[in-house]
């Protein structure tokens, strides 16, 4: 993108000339405002776009900036503001959804592309224009971000709304000045990391994700509960012996790069034991001491014939195994990742134990508007692209699959190789 193809923004009455940077146009008013906008993004509408935009900030505490709602060319969402401080890593809000959907100001972390209005001052207390040209198409993102880590709040608001599909790109140096600047990978931070060296800041404001580990008391709750499925549901049953079966063909050989498979998360036991019962040496491991207890009490009723060998159990955290780099075939995490308070801090870990060659598959409910497969249980949901980008950002991992299950459920699945 340069200035040569840029759309020129129009300055309001009395405003300084809007300033061109290689990615974004900076456009003071004499409103104590800035508008922040994309070299190419088109005219937002209504025409007074930048009044409404601009009344969050003179009119809701602690708000510094607001960026429009974001369409595609055929009238979908494509971002209603982006999170980086997530779970999820980076990701466009509600992207892909009906264009009714998001009524009402949300807040977010930041705001990636499209237009924004930004309190002047605090424009120039976080040094934005340097931020902008710095970070170049990272800018913006970084510039919400700026925001953030100063104190104040950054919304998205449906009153303004722009046809803008602009969404950064992992660029080496950018990346390299994003990390410079916040301490943190921008696609998928650390977020046991972040929390840590951000603690009091504003960058970790969203008590949803940030307040405390998660609570988790279903196989206190539930007891075997995926055992009565398989035994009782037979669409259940189907699905769990299809992903047996698919855990198999990604950890024998020819295929996999050996026989073991750890099961991340492995709960009450019953996948851990399927993959047994297809020839895998299989290894369960889960934080739940009940989870584990009732995985060994289930297994030791069942029986393993030879060439089959019973799986093994561990209470144990993904995110610290205690396995060797480079030791494990296959990697399964099963209706996990949408529990896991950090999971890149997993992702990596299973990266480190997998053999060069070796799997990860991960299998997780699709992300939908205002909905949840489990509302008790889950913190948050994936779309496919989102699984992909963050499985992708783990130490040499690469999404070399996707895969759905379909009828009662609306499963993703992602299969990653780790890099020989």
């Amino acid at each position: 993108m340069s200035n040569a193809d840029s759309t020129a923004v129009q300055s309001a009455p009395g405003s300084a000339p809007a300033t061109p940077t290689t990615h974004w146009q900076i456009d003071r008013g004499s409103d104590g405002q800035v508008v922040v906008r994309g070299c190419n993004t088109p005219a937002p509408e209504p025409a007074d776009w930048r009044d409404r935009l601009g009344w969050f900030i003179a009119n809701t505490p602690g708000v510094a900036m607001v960026g429009a709602k974001r369409f595609t060319p055929d009238g979908h969402v494509f971002s209603f503001g982006e999170f980086v401080i997530h779970p999820k890593g980076f990701h466009h809000v509600g992207k892909g959804v009906d264009g009714k959907a998001y009524r009402f100001p949300e807040e977010c972390d930041t705001i990636a592309g499209g237009v924004a209005v930004v309190n002047e001052s605090v424009f120039d207390e976080v040094n934005g224009e340097r931020i902008l040209e710095q970070l170049g198409s990272l800018g913006m993102l970084g510039l919400g971000l700026a925001v953030r880590r100063a104190g104040h709040r950054v919304l998205a608001a449906p009153q303004a709304v722009v046809v803008d599909t602009f969404s950064p790109a992992r660029n080496a140096g950018e990346s390299e000045a994003f990390q410079n600047e916040f301490g943190f990978d921008w696609v998928a931070p650390d977020l046991d990391h972040v929390r840590k060296e951000h603690a009091g800041q504003g960058l970790v404001w969203n008590a949803f994700f940030h307040a405390g580990q998660m609570p988790f008391e279903k196989y206190d709750q539930r007891g075997a509960m995926h055992w009565d499925s398989y035994e009782k549901a037979p669409v259940y049953r189907q699905r769990a012996d299809h992903l047996a079966k698919l855990v198999a063909q990604y950890t024998l050989p020819p295929q996999g790069a050996g026989g073991e498979v750890v099961d991340i998360g492995s709960g009450d036991g019953l996948f851990t034991h399927l993959f047994a019962m297809q020839g895998c040496r299989s290894i369960g491991l889960d934080p739940e001491p009940e989870g584990i207890a009732g995985a060994e009490r289930m297994c030791g009723q069942q029986h393993y014939p030879p060439p089959l060998t019973a799986p093994q159990f561990h209470v144990g955290m993904g995110d610290a195994m205690s396995y060797d780099d480079n030791s494990i075939g296959c990697a399964v995490m099963l209706d996990v990742i949408e529990h896991l308070g950090n999971p890149i801090g997993v992702l990596n870990e299973a990266a480190r134990v997998l053999k060069p060659g070796g799997h990860l598959i991960c299998v997780t409910p699709s992300w939908q508007y205002k909905a949840w497969s489990d509302p008790v249980y889950h913190g948050f949901e994936f779309n496919v692209e989102e699984l992909n980008r963050i499985i992708n950002t783990a130490n040499g991992m690469h999404v070399i699959q996707n895969g759905q299950i379909g009828g009662v459920y609306r499963d993703i699945i992602a299969i990653a190789q780790k890099s020989a």
